[in-house]
């Protein structure tokens, strides 16, 4: 993986994306994003706190974590994404998810053979969470297209995206990465990072009480995450001629595009080590 910045680093020094004449090469990364339901039978407010505190406090311990997220979703700002037809941007009240947690990985093998490290997180789980959906990225499965976590940004939203039967993962890959990356970035996206997932499996993920029930007309199989200056400015980017260029082939490789305002980011581990992919 790419170095990315810590908050001491002065700005000049900082690892992102690179540019070459016009077009910028984002870094890759390999990374999780991990949707969560907040337990219903808690008060919203006692969830969320205990998920950025007691519970950010253990996973800021692993040593699997390059990079940990936690991006809390508005309950009521969400659905936003320009719609076209066959492609729903509505999201269902039945499959509404409380937030993600993005986090970027040291190493997929890390990830994979630290079990005993992760059960006191799958422990803790039950007394925040009512579901939990793990996806991977797999190796470089995602992009930074911008420097590091990004503490200034006003706003930001996450887009979580749901691949067309009938189109194969590798062309899928490409328009998240190829098409939607680069034409959001055109926009003015600050914060920039693109994912795609490998195929679901609830195995690299086994929380004890918690569920994983994932129907396949509900998967997600992508998930952008774009910042901007504020609630306005994000309006101002998705009404742009980019991403109105990009909405008017959307049908083509998708089903579903469910944006969602991030109403709070919890930077529980920003720093990443130095070590290029």
């Amino acid at each position: 993986m790419n170095h990315m910045p810590t908050h001491h680093e002065p700005r000049g020094a900082r690892l992102g994306s690179t540019t070459t004449g016009n077009a910028t090469i984002p870094v890759p990364t390999s990374s999780g994003i991990f949707a969560v339901w907040l337990r219903e039978d808690l008060t919203r407010e006692a969830a969320v706190e205990y998920w950025k505190g007691p519970h950010a406090r253990i996973v800021e311990g692993l040593p699997t974590n390059a990079e940990y997220l936690q991006h809390h979703f508005s309950p009521t700002d969400h659905g936003y994404w320009p719609s076209s037809p066959t492609v729903g941007t509505v999201v269902p009240p039945s499959w509404r998810c409380d937030g993600i947690a993005e986090v970027r990985l040291a190493s997929m093998a890390a990830a994979i053979t630290s079990p005993a490290r992760l059960r006191k997180v799958y422990l803790d789980e039950q007394n925040v969470f009512d579901r939990v959906l793990g996806n991977l990225t797999g190796p470089r499965g995602g992009r930074w297209w911008t420097e590091g976590h990004d503490t200034n940004v006003g706003h930001r939203t996450v887009l979580l995206l749901r691949r067309r039967r009938g189109v194969g993962r590798h062309a899928f890959r490409k328009y998240v990465h190829d098409r939607i990356g680069p034409a959001l970035h055109e926009a003015g996206a600050r914060d920039l990072r693109t994912y795609t997932f490998l195929r679901w499996s609830s195995l690299p993920h086994p929380t004890p009480g918690i569920s994983h029930d994932n129907p396949v007309f509900r998967r997600y199989h992508g998930c952008v995450v774009l910042g901007a200056d504020s609630r306005a400015a994000m309006d101002g980017i998705l009404a742009s001629k980019p991403v109105a260029d990009l909405v008017a082939d959307q049908h083509t490789v998708m089903t579903g595009v469910h944006a969602f305002t991030v109403e709070h980011t919890e930077a529980v581990t920003t720093t990443v080590p130095p070590v290029r992919p």
